[in-house]
């Protein structure tokens, strides 16, 4: 039998529950992993609340985590038992152990321990992928963040200014501002109308060169239409706090801007793609990029008390969940 945290209708943590399952042995291609460390994202919440799936009552929730492989099917090959390895994007985290279909492992290397694991697949990646392959910040531009307390936004903002950029960071409450500040921003705004008004200044109202955003909704439209990125600039939406990001075609038009909501899954597309990205990841991690990483850490079954906290605005940067 395994702890497990399944989600029973859609709605506030309530929905929640601990339990415990017995998972079996694995299949052909599948491995059996004894977690260490469970990655929190926001995207936990937005599914929990029904925004980003249907609801399947029993379902466990999570999508990444880092730990010991305990047995193997009969067919898998790249991994063996005693393995330490690491996933992303795969339902069913929220567990002492789980079973998961070998190709979406990576193998985690013995420099990396599990709690930074857990805390860099998704959040790492999407990092890594916002820029670095899809805009690759160069010394000398200026970037805004508008989630620099955040998980996957403090990544960001910690590696465009290791890249050498001007990160300019926006949060959504004074008590962030120091956070932020401590992820590589050399300037805080206080709320998108702030940051609005700072980008004007800073850049004497030409625009920065990148906007990171993990706001989503039409925060993509507002920026556009106030000039915030500058003509032919980038808008990158790595996430969705405040909904699906949209942007207007006639507002992109108009600033001749590129604007992308891109999904991970989309650029790991296989086990060959994924091993070499995490790999990225990791040195870019090794070399400084994402600065000194302490995710706050909660017991797996407390992982309601995360999820409250965490819409109460009550924490922010990066947790992980412990079985």
């Amino acid at each position: 039998m395994t702890l497990v945290i399944a989600q029973y209708g859609q709605g506030g943590p309530e929905v929640m529950r601990v339990e415990d399952r017995d998972i079996g042995p694995p299949s052909t291609e599948q491995v059996e992993v004894e977690q260490k460390a469970i990655g929190f994202n926001y995207f936990d919440v937005l599914q929990r609340r029904g925004l980003l799936s249907g609801d399947e009552p029993g379902r466990v929730m999570g999508i990444e985590g880092a730990g010991v492989v305990m047995a193997i099917g009969p067919k898998v090959t790249d991994f063996a038992v005693g393995d330490r390895v690491g996933y992303l994007k795969s339902q069913g985290a929220y567990a002492g152990t789980r079973l998961i279909d070998a190709d979406l492992l990576f193998p985690l290397p013995r420099d990396i321990n599990f709690d930074i694991a857990a805390a860099l697949t998704v959040k790492g990646f999407t990092a890594f992928l916002c820029a670095v392959q899809l805009f690759e910040v160069q010394r000398g531009q200026t970037v805004l963040v508008t989630t620099a307390a955040g998980g996957v936004g403090s990544l960001t903002a910690r590696l465009a200014a290791h890249r050498g950029a001007h990160v300019i960071g926006a949060v959504g409450s004074e008590a962030k501002r120091e956070v932020a500040h401590e992820n590589g921003a050399n300037d805080v705004a206080v709320g998108l109308d702030d940051a609005i008004e700072q980008v004007a200044r800073l850049t004497a109202g030409t625009g920065v060169d990148v906007i990171f955003d993990g706001i989503g909704a039409a925060t993509a439209d507002r920026l556009l239409n106030a000039g915030t990125v500058r003509r032919g600039g980038t808008i990158i939406s790595f996430g969705a706090g405040a909904g699906w990001p949209k942007a207007s075609p006639d507002a992109v038009a108009l600033r001749g801007a590129t604007v992308l909501a891109p999904q991970v899954l989309n650029y790991l597309t296989g086990p060959t793609e994924l091993r070499a990205g995490m790999a990225k990841v990791f040195a870019l991690y090794r070399n400084g990029a994402f600065g000194e990483i302490s995710p706050a850490r909660y017991a797996l079954r407390e992982a309601a008390v995360l999820h409250a906290e965490v819409e109460h605005r009550a924490v922010s940067g990066i947790s992980v969940l412990v079985p």
